[in-house]
């Protein structure tokens, strides 16, 4: 099993910690790949995720796209809430240049 794998496991695990699922949504970061992307969205926008996990969630995919140097309008069309929140403060701070991607205001 990969290590992302593992991570989303850990992610979906309702009875490990809030600590252990949120270090998760973090080192998720890590993965550019289909399958981590779609977890992290799923779990941003599930109702009865806690709110600190969202917010990772939506940094961790900011951090993905932001690594890959390609901005995807479809992963933030769906995001909402807290990770909305979170993924445009990270790529406020570190690609000033995809502002006009955001419903940000400068």
């Amino acid at each position: 099993m990969e290590e992302w794998e593992e991570l989303i496991e850990i992610l979906l695990d309702e009875k490990a910690s809030y600590a252990e699922r949120d270090d998760a949504a973090m080192d998720l970061s890590e993965y550019n790949n289909k399958t981590v992307i779609k977890t992290l969205v799923m779990t941003a926008n599930h109702d009865l995720t806690d709110e600190m996990i969202k917010a990772s969630c939506g940094e961790s995919l900011a951090m993905i796209l932001v690594q890959s140097d390609q901005f995807e309008k479809e992963i933030y069309k769906q995001l909402k809430g807290i990770a909305k929140i979170e993924f445009e403060s990270y790529v406020s701070l570190k690609r000033s240049d995809w502002k006009t991607y955001l419903n940000i205001q400068t």
